[in-house]
């Protein structure tokens, strides 16, 4: 492979997002280990819905923090009254589509990202882009296209060579970092729900060292066209993160924002632009 036009520099942050990266990878069984999805999702249903468990209210017969059990409200499944989110990374549902390919490193592809978060050399709050760009360089092998920049950090490399080889590029630099992110949430949702794939109404309320969590999906959203059930999980009433989740044969969420203990926005990182080539 050659390479051009690299700036940044790597640190603490990219160590552990890579040791995260191989934690995802050796949960091959979850589907995102490899970053592609089938697009299956929207008909996953949820085991949990079957065990006659309460109506997902938040009561202490819920607590648990070890067997992975979901408490689900049987009347929210997949097919039922889940609305689109109105936020700003909602669209119409009519445009899914081409979901198979969705961050696959190893088909050409267009990717691109916005990120908002603290900036981590000077605490502020700060905006970015992340667009990746894989187009085919002839024979088996790719070019791709690397662009980030957030806050005091930017990276810029163009790449060509084997296919196979793209998703590892991934794991060198610190444009890594919001990828990282999106992976984390949907194997943090994906095991604390026993993983069970995502659908309206799936609630867990388990007690911590710091006190008491609460995940649940609230509605179902789409970024970009692919559709995804958006989670969030609060401690003690405060929120610490929100994801939108693809299930377990989906791929890798589409959105996820993560929160300090003081409740700053440590990073938001939404898909605005995808298209399989």
């Amino acid at each position: 492979m050659h390479e051009s036009t690299r700036g940044g520099r790597l640190n603490s942050r990219v160590i552990t997002t890579l040791i995260l990266a191989f934690a995802v990878v050796l949960a091959g069984c979850t589907g995102i280990g490899g970053l592609g999805g089938n697009g299956d999702t929207a008909d996953a249903t949820t085991p949990a819905a079957e065990n006659g468990g309460d109506d997902g209210g938040a009561d202490d017969s819920n607590e648990d923090s070890s067997d992975g059990s979901v408490d689900t409200d049987a009347s929210n499944d997949n097919g039922g009254d889940a609305s689109a989110g109105d936020g700003a990374g909602s669209t119409n549902d009519a445009e899914s589509q081409t979901d198979d390919n969705w961050f696959n490193m190893s088909e050409p592809g267009y990717y691109e990202f916005d990120l908002a978060g603290m900036d981590r050399e000077t605490g502020e709050q700060v905006t970015g882009r992340l667009v990746y760009e894989v187009e085919a360089a002839g024979g088996d092998e790719l070019t791709a296209s690397v662009d980030y920049e957030f806050g005091s950090e930017q990276f810029h490399s163009t790449t060509t060579g084997p296919a196979d080889e793209f998703s590892a590029q991934l794991f060198l630099n610190e444009a890594y970092v919001p990828i990282a992110t999106l992976q984390g949430v949907s194997l943090m949702y994906l095991f604390e729900m026993g993983f069970t794939d995502p659908a309206v109404g799936n609630y867990k309320q388990s007690s911590t060292d710091d006190g008491t969590q609460i995940t649940e999906v609230t509605e179902k959203r789409t970024y970009a066209g692919l559709e995804c059930f958006f989670v969030e999980t609060t401690l003690d009433g405060e929120l610490t993160q929100e994801g939108c989740i693809r299930g377990s044969e989906g791929g890798i969420a589409p959105y996820a924002a993560t929160y300090t203990d003081e409740g700053e926005l440590e990073l938001e990182v939404e898909l605005v632009e995808f298209q399989a080539r």
